[in-house]
């Protein structure tokens, strides 16, 4: 979803990279971040012309109650100019947003950048508002060292059209202690919806107000949530044929995960009695011990800020829907795009902007300074989850090695968990719209117990393509 990637204020240079470059619900560990300070590396992406040549180019700006952001970007575009005097930058704080990005298009004032959820990508090209990344890859030495898996939301066609910012699989975190206090045993990597359901009916506490699973059922994260079932079911949001885009969250998949949700609602009776919650909402009744299973890997703010211990928490993949079935989740995250309206010449100073950090020692450095703080404080940092780089790149590899050097301050990934889990991207057009739509049928369901699922799904379907996808034009 548009991430929401709620933001954490931290006293490390990294972090401040993250109030920056989230929207809000990172999921991922800091080392997915891409913004980092104090890099003086030469860029090997640009030419000796493009260097000379004077060019005029806006930056995506914090909002001005963004004190600590607005410090951070300064001091980067100080930074960026010392290398390519010859580039004009210009602030621009409009942020992306789905019902005004035609506006900034048709009147030319969109960023030379801009950051935008992984639901946009296809929408974003029906409109020709994506830059073809080919030729800058071109030039880039660490063309073939994105990760894949993130990269693909923006892989159209076998071309690149954006640089991968943070991202996510979405896995489950598990109070272990809320298990042991029902004597109900912590499920494993393999699990099922079986388990899922056995373990959340199991620690659930109406009576002290504990939930077994808290999903979010508020706003578009509902939807988002939920879509995880979707994809563990073998279901998908939408289906394109015949240069039309329609509904498909209505099939037998789709029926399959909302009567789970219904059956965990009524029969398990697992979910907060208050069940209309928000992102955040979730997320504190976890920190408060009051919810034994939620969606999402945030292990440093239930660690760092919660006060939670790390060894009472685990991130396990979203089951599989049956025995041997793969673990699928959502694949999302935030995404740098260039704005095809600029000349050629600016399009590759923003290039160069948008991967002046990365790849580079400076960011060993930083986070060094981060495991340091951690260290210091008795805190932690989440490694492995999915970043921008490959794991195997060189890059990877110096992250893993410096990481190692702090055993007691690093909550891990288990290798098992990451090496099941899978990702699919989150629907490709309208997405927020979707979720938006699956959020009504969620509270309906979770409001009467006799709703018809199928019935609900296929009359949001129905709606849907008229009222969105209908309008939708595949090139």
């Amino acid at each position: 979803m548009k991430t929401k990637r709620k933001n954490v204020l931290l006293l490390t240079i990294l972090a401040l990279t993250m109030i920056v470059s989230a929207c809000g619900s990172s999921t991922t560990g800091n080392e997915g971040s891409k913004e980092t300070a104090g890099s003086q590396e030469p860029a090997t992406n640009s030419t000796a012309e493009t260097k000379e040549a004077p060019v005029t180019m806006t930056v995506q700006f914090p909002k001005s109650d963004n004190l600590t952001g607005i410090e951070f970007i300064n001091k980067r575009m100080d930074r960026f100019k010392a290398q390519y005097p010859n580039v004009t930058l210009k602030k621009n704080d409009w942020q992306y947003a789905p019902n005004e990005i035609g506006i900034k298009m048709a009147a030319h004032q969109a960023p030379s950048f801009y950051r935008t959820p992984a639901t946009e990508g296809k929408v974003l090209l029906e409109h020709q508002w994506l830059t073809d990344l080919t030729p800058y890859l071109a030039n880039y030495n660490h063309a073939n060292d994105f990760n894949e898996k993130l990269a693909s939301p923006f892989m159209i066609d076998g071309k690149m059209y954006a640089i991968p910012a943070n991202g996510y699989i979405m896995a489950v975190m598990i109070n272990k202690k809320l298990f042991e206090a029902k004597n109900i045993p912590v499920p494993t990597p393999d699990w099922t919806w079986d388990d899922f359901y056995a373990a959340a009916k199991g620690t659930a506490d109406p009576a002290k107000g504990i939930a077994g699973f808290a999903m979010m059922a508020k706003g578009n994260e509902g939807g988002w949530n939920w879509t995880n079932f979707l994809y563990a079911a073998g279901g998908t949001t939408q289906q394109v044929a015949a240069g039309k885009v329609t509904s498909a969250f209505n099939s037998d998949a789709g029926v399959k995960a909302m009567e789970f949700m219904k059956k965990l609602r009524w029969e398990g009776n697992a979910l907060p009695q208050n069940w209309a919650l928000n992102f955040g909402d979730v997320y504190n009744l976890f920190k408060q011990g009051r919810a034994a299973m939620v969606l999402g890997d945030r292990i440093e703010d239930a660690i760092n800020n919660g006060g939670m211990k790390k060894e009472d928490l685990i991130i396990l993949p979203i089951p599989s829907m049956e025995k041997g079935g793969d673990h699928t989740g959502v694949l999302g995250g935030n995404y740098d795009v260039i704005n095809p309206q600029e000349s050629p010449e600016t399009q590759q100073m923003a290039f160069n902007y948008v991967t002046f950090d990365l790849f580079k020692d400076s960011g060993l450095d930083e986070l060094k300074l981060v495991l340091e703080d951690r260290k210091a404080k008795g805190q932690v940092y989440l490694y492995g989850a999915p970043a921008y780089y490959k794991p195997d790149s060189e890059y990877g590899k110096k992250i893993e090695a410096l990481v190692n050097e702090y055993p007691d301050n690093v909550f891990r990934y288990d290798p098992e968990v990451t090496k099941v889990m899978k990702g699919v991207p989150e629907p490709s057009y309208n997405g927020q719209e979707t979720y938006a739509a699956l959020t009504n049928v969620l509270q309906e369901i979770f409001s009467n117990k006799d709703a018809d699922v199928k019935k609900l799904l296929d009359m949001t379907a129905k709606k849907f393509d008229e009222d969105v996808l209908s309008k939708v034009v595949v090139q």
